[in-house]
């Protein structure tokens, strides 16, 4: 039994939605199977696709599909200068329906220029509407004799423009994606440029101290290398665990300590017996603007302790809690050293330094100090 032409024009709806051309955005291959497919099932001789141009000045031929000599071809551009009450009455309708298309006054400034030249009688327009806005238009064109066009056909007609529609934002929303994926993508790279300049910057100024460490004659001059040395070494080591984590916004600050606590060990623990353990919440992530000043700070406390708190005759321990929950994060940083002496603020341990950056990241400083040792918290 044959089908009725509601269920044909069903089946050609769900043939045609799970073409690959509308997820891709293939504007001209879904156009040309629309065309296709809405001339032979609606026995018209002409379909044609427009879309607006990029300055929105008017429609750009897509495909026109000539049923009779099953040619595809385009027709020339419709701009709205020249045709304005046409295009005023197309973006403010759904369908428009013309029987007798050449008695339409909304059709007049075509009648001359399209209409007689292709004998076309009459026309079932759909209105290609996206985001509230005109993007184009689906013609499908009866020639020789006027025709009334029933409600199946029209409902066909705007399902197959449907198709198109979701075509034409599947191709602005991949084009889109690439656009943003090509940003992304120069962003990576200028930001691997940037860091490899910082990091190798970051070498040359150790060099250059290191150098000049070597020219002093005194104890003094000799220490303040050394610690200019060891501050750098921290800006490194933060710097060198956001390149490797391709993370520019938040370092891992678990690594951060034990490359840290490393190299100040190395430098200051020469002929020191120290037990070192970092206890951490798993992946604590500090933003890059607090972990900077927190990073200069830990180096300033942690280094203290090396030359200060910790002696080669005893066993010396260093224990560092690293947390964070929801509001609050804090490190805790705790020697079993002699106790800091009451004038440690003008001794030049470096206190006048931590609170200012304390400040900058809006933290507080809590030090608790005794012939057992010293605890030292901030918490921001």
């Amino acid at each position: 039994m044959a089908l009725s032409k509601p269920s044909v024009f069903l089946l050609s709806i769900e043939r045609l939605s799970k073409s690959k051309a509308i997820s891709d955005g293939n504007i001209h291959e879904i156009t040309q199977d629309i065309l296709h497919e809405a001339a032979r099932l609606l026995k018209v001789e002409r379909v044609n696709a427009w879309i607006m141009d990029d300055e929105e000045s008017g429609l750009d031929s897509i495909l026109a599909f000539d049923h009779g000599d099953k040619k595809f071809y385009k027709e020339g551009p419709l701009k709205k200068k020249d045709f304005p009450i046409y295009f005023e009455h197309i973006s403010k309708n759904d369908i428009i329906i013309s029987e007798d298309a050449a008695s339409e006054k909304f059709n007049i400034e075509l009648v001359q220029t399209y209409l007689i030249p292709h004998d076309i009688a009459s026309m079932m327009e759909v209105p290609i509407i996206s985001e509230g806005k005109l993007k184009g238009i689906i013609c499908f064109e009866n020639l020789h004799n006027i025709r009334k066009w029933s409600s199946d056909e029209q409902h066909f007609a705007i399902a197959l423009t449907q198709l198109l529609i979701l075509t034409i934002e599947n191709n602005s929303k991949n084009k889109l994606r690439e656009q943003l994926e090509r940003l992304v993508n120069e962003k990576s790279i200028l930001l691997a440029e940037i860091n490899h300049r910082v990091k190798n910057n970051l070498a040359v100024i150790a060099a250059l101290i290191r150098g000049e460490m070597h020219r002093t004659r005194d104890d003094y001059h000799h220490e303040l290398f050394e610690n200019i040395l060891s501050k750098t070494f921290s800006l490194s080591t933060l710097q060198s665990s956001m390149y490797h984590s391709k993370n520019y916004q938040e370092v891992d600050f678990y690594d951060f300590l034990k490359s840290l606590l490393g190299n100040i060990d190395s430098t200051f623990g020469f002929g020191k017996n120290v037990n070192t353990e970092i206890n951490s919440n798993p992946k604590i992530k500090i933003e890059v603007t607090k972990a900077i000043p927190l990073s200069l700070i830990t180096n300033e406390v942690l280094t203290n302790s090396y030359k200060y708190a910790f002696s080669k005759d005893k066993n010396n321990d260093l224990n560092i809690i690293l947390h964070q929950n929801e509001d609050i994060t804090s490190i805790t940083l705790i020697d079993n050293g002699a106790g800091l002496p009451d004038d440690y603020k003008s001794k030049g341990t470096g206190f006048e330094l931590i609170e200012g950056l304390i400040e900058q990241i809006d933290g507080k400083l809590d030090i608790t100090s005794s012939e057992k040792g010293t605890r030292i918290q901030i918490s921001f």
